[in-house]
Order: structure tokens, then sequence, then C-alpha cells
């Protein structure tokens, strides 16, 4: 069990804000910091779409589409989805 009083808060909100879509995808985004994913059970964004980058194209935020995946990105910085354990 992970001990949630250790976590700085991206870690503990990374636990409780679990996204739709995971790693399999095969976006370079789950490692960047910029990343906003669709949460789990969330009936908003269309059912095509990862997430939002919130660095490119700011404010208006850039869409992550499931069938155009981004192997290379100007704007990564390593994030709170990075495959580690907390």
């Amino acid at each position: 069990m992970v001990d949630k009083a250790k976590l700085t808060p991206e870690e503990y909100l990374a636990t409780i804000l679990v996204p739709e879509k995971g790693r399999e995808t095969g976006h370079v985004c789950w490692d960047c910091k910029h990343l906003k994913p669709v949460l789990k059970g969330s009936k908003f964004p269309p059912a095509d779409l990862i997430g939002w980058c919130t660095m490119i194209h700011w404010p208006f935020y850039w869409c992550i589409t499931d069938f155009n995946v981004v192997k290379k990105c100007f704007a990564m910085e390593k994030g709170i989805y990075t495959p580690k354990k907390f």
C-alpha cells in the first residue's frame, strides 16, 4: 500500500485521477508533465482523445488524439505519469 503522506501533491493526484487510456497508446506525452489526460468515466471529450497538452497552443490547449501518435515533441518535460512506483 502507498503511504500517501510521503507523496508529493502531483504524485498524490496521479493516484486518484486515473486516466481513461494508458501508455499502450504509444504517445510520448505520457512521460510529459504538460499532459492533462481524459479521466476515467468522463463523458465530455470525444472518445478519440487521450488528453490535452497545456504547453502547446496555450491558452487553448492542443488536443492529443488516440490515432495520431506523438513520438517527438519540443515541449516535452518529465512529468508524473512516468512509469514508476509511488
